[in-house]
């Protein structure tokens, strides 16, 4: 039996790399016995993927095929037609996986955004016989499509990475369910060589932005004006550094989600300082960027698997959500309401608030962190019970 990860894409975004070594680190298997599709193996083995997940390449697809398709359904508008482009990059892998082996649909929030190959992939392999796990995913009832509901009862197991996720899925009747945090929180930070900042003993709050909390990538947003304003705050209040800290660095073409841009464009904005610096992490994997953010005092974070790596170095933090995952995941660390800002919605000053009870409360919540984070950690290992049960029921 293997396992098969057709959405863990590649290590342009450093949650994907950390979901992909998390999760070889629970399933406790060979690489052998792990595939991940992935669209550039020459990232992830340089980010050491390649130690834990063995990587196939994802077959690109004909341009003229691709565009044919979509030509085919924008004509058609039917589900039939979606389903036949959202398959067709994905058509080479999954037909390497049999009745046997058990496919990990990852990728955390993808339940989140408008159907998307979530659904395709799983309701193709459902029909073919072969068993699959929604994996440490995250969905409230705003994110919920009939495409989504229909699908979600196909998986032969859901498993939930935070409460708020759980009991909606209970909500709506899914009994193939469990409760688990998210597999990154058990990865270990690896030392690497700390920015000048950290060398020199500075106090220091990382902070990682992006694009979607941001509204785009310029500062004149409503949520970009607030983020201006805490960094004012921060520069004019506190002896603090300010460290970037990039999450993402996808740049296709089609979708921009480079953290980077946005972090330049903040550094222009405060050219004068020289109390904020930007991480460069294009030599640098997850656990190396959780080793950086474990030496920071203090985390904010829009991107979940940077405020995992703060969270699980119990590094006091604020989550910028826009979903339910922060939500959930803060609450089940018992963390005060405060410490997540939803960038979406949100009350002038909202930021700047809560970066202030985090400066006030910054001891004790350090303290609940360590109390809490072992125990915490460990539950991410019964998830291996719920695929052992999984191994000898049917489908």
């Amino acid at each position: 039996m293997k396992y098969y990860f057709p959405i863990h894409l590649d290590g342009g975004n450093r949650g994907c790399e950390a979901i992909a070594k998390g999760s070889a680190m629970l399933l406790g298997e060979p690489k052998e016995n792990l595939i991940g599709r992935c669209r550039d193996i020459q990232l992830d083995t340089r980010l050491g993927v390649d130690q834990y997940v063995t990587l196939m390449p994802a077959v690109r697809g004909s341009y003229i095929v691709d565009r044919s398709l979509g030509f085919i359904n924008k004509l058609l508008r039917t589900q039939q037609t979606m389903e036949w482009r959202q398959l067709y990059p994905y058509r080479h892998f999954l037909s390497l996986i049999q009745p046997g082996d058990i496919m990990l649909s990852t990728g955390g929030d993808m339940m989140c955004y408008d159907d998307n190959e979530v659904i395709y992939t799983n309701n193709y392999l459902h029909r073919h016989g072969v068993k699959t796990v929604l994996w440490g995913c995250s969905m409230g009832p705003d994110n919920l499509t009939q495409a989504k509901r229909d699908t979600l009862f196909r998986f032969s197991l859901v498993y939930a990475r935070e409460s708020l996720t759980y009991d909606f899925f209970q909500q709506l009747g899914l009994q193939k369910l469990c409760l688990c945090p998210d597999p990154a929180f058990i990865l270990p930070a690896e030392k690497c060589p700390l920015p000048t900042c950290l060398q020199q003993g500075q106090r220091v709050v990382g902070l990682n932005i992006s694009n979607y909390v941001m509204g785009g990538t310029a500062l004149n947003s409503r949520f970009g004006k607030e983020v201006v304003a805490l960094i004012e705050h921060i520069l004019n209040t506190t002896n603090l550094h300010v460290l970037l800290v990039p999450h993402v660095t996808w740049n296709d073409g089609n979708i921009n989600q480079d953290d980077r841009e946005i972090n330049c464009t903040l550094k222009e904005q405060f050219a004068n300082s020289s109390r904020i610096s930007c991480l460069n992490i294009n030599q640098l994997n997850y656990c190396n960027i959780r080793y950086i953010i474990s030496k920071c005092a203090l985390f904010i974070g829009a991107r979940t698997h940077a405020v995992i790596s703060a969270y699980s170095m119990c590094v006091p933090t604020i989550a910028l959500g826009y979903s339910i995952k922060s939500r959930g995941i803060a609450k089940d660390l018992q963390l005060d309401s405060q410490l997540v800002v939803d960038s979406k919605n949100f009350t002038p000053e909202a930021l700047i608030d809560s970066f202030n009870y985090l400066t006030a409360h910054e001891k004790d919540i350090r303290k609940h962190l360590a109390a809490i984070m072992p125990a915490y950690k460990q539950s991410t290992y019964s998830i291996r019970q719920q695929l052992q049960s999984l191994n000898t029921s049917s489908l």
